[in-house]
């Protein structure tokens, strides 16, 4: 009789572990899952200030006021050609990235969930970006410059940015967001540009 009860008794701490272990794996999933809507979440709340953010970094990595110069040598009757005669264009222009732009284009990539402490998960979001740099509505480019010359004032770039969110589950919120300078790419963005 002592033998079928202490085996009952094993056979219910046994059961008891397995329902504790499998509750504690399906409230870790909960955690994973609630980390990953939240971090989904500051990613939309926060596009407009990234997006402002970006563009201002790219503006500065490529300097607000870069050398343009454009030379024609040989005189030409095609109306894509500068034609002969004119004044090459030389002078200081005013660029800048489009804000609004980078927000339309904004792709995310969320890795997985890497738990920190109880409740508390870290989430590394990247957001990658095309955008143009062009000149700046400020900026004086001459009405005489042929047309042929006027996409020499925008040109095409792209970038990606990690976020290092850290986010807590109980309360549901990022409590710190980070942005390692390593985690910082952009792609084609020269300190001065001479056209030819």
């Amino acid at each position: 009789m002592r033998i079928r009860h202490t085996a009952i008794i094993g056979i219910l701490i046994a059961a008891a572990l397995l329902v504790l272990s499998a509750s504690a794996a399906c409230g870790q999933e909960d955690h994973e899952r609630i980390a990953e809507e939240v971090a989904r979440e500051w990613t939309m709340n926060e596009a407009e200030s990234i997006s402002e953010e970006i563009a201002a970094m790219a503006t500065r990595l490529y300097g607000s006021r870069v050398y343009v110069e454009i030379v024609h040598d040989s005189p030409s009757s095609s109306s894509s050609v500068a034609p002969a005669g004119k004044t090459p264009y030389e002078g200081k222009v005013s660029m800048w990235a489009d804000a609004d732009q980078i927000q339309e284009m904004m792709k995310w990539d969320f890795r997985l969930p890497t738990k920190t402490e109880d409740g508390r998960y870290e989430i590394i979001a990247t957001v990658s970006v095309s955008f143009d740099i062009a000149a700046s509505e400020s900026s004086e480019i001459p009405q005489d410059i042929p047309p042929i010359y006027l996409p020499l004032f925008r040109m095409p770039h792209s970038g990606s940015v990690d976020y290092t969110l850290e986010i807590d589950t109980t309360k549901r919120e990022v409590t710190a967001a980070k942005k390692p300078l390593y985690s910082i790419h952009m792609s084609g963005i020269p300190q001065v540009r001479n056209l030819n």
